[in-house]
C-alpha cells in the first residue's frame, strides 16, 4: 500500500496560564509534518498536552490547522505558517483593537 506523502502544517493551539498574575492566554503556532489536516490536528493535540503539562497550563478546546506546503515545497525563511481571514464589519482601528489585548507577557532567553 502506497502511503501519501507528508505535507507541512502550521497548527494553532490556545492555552491559559492559571498560575500567572492576570492568568494570561497564549496562542501558539507549531509546525508538523502530516498526511492530512486531521493527522496534523491529532499530532498537535498530543504535543499541546505535553506542552501544557510541562508548564501547568490549561489547554483550551480550539485547534486550527493550516496547510503550509505540500511534500515537494521547501519550508524556510519567509514561509507563511498561518493565515486567517476575518469577515467583520469593523473599522480598521476597532479590528486591530479587538486583537491587541494589551501588554504581552514576554520572556527573553539568552
Amino acid at each position: 500500500m502506497k502511503r501519501e506523502p507528508k505535507a507541512w502544517y502550521g497548527v494553532r493551539t490556545f492555552y491559559r496560564w492559571p498560575t500567572w498574575e492576570n492568568q494570561p492566554y497564549e496562542e501558539r503556532v507549531v509546525l508538523f509534518r502530516a498526511r492530512s489536516p486531521h493527522e496534523a490536528v491529532e499530532l498537535a493535540e498530543r504535543e499541546s498536552a505535553e506542552y501544557a503539562g510541562a508548564g501547568d497550563l490549561e489547554v483550551l478546546g480550539m485547534v486550527q490547522a493550516y496547510l503550509i506546503s505540500d511534500s515537494e515545497e521547501e519550508v524556510g525563511v519567509g514561509t507563511e505558517v498561518f493565515s486567517k481571514l476575518h469577515t467583520l464589519d469593523l473599522p480598521v482601528k476597532e479590528f486591530l483593537d479587538r486583537y491587541d489585548s494589551g501588554p504581552a507577557h514576554e520572556q527573553v532567553i539568552e
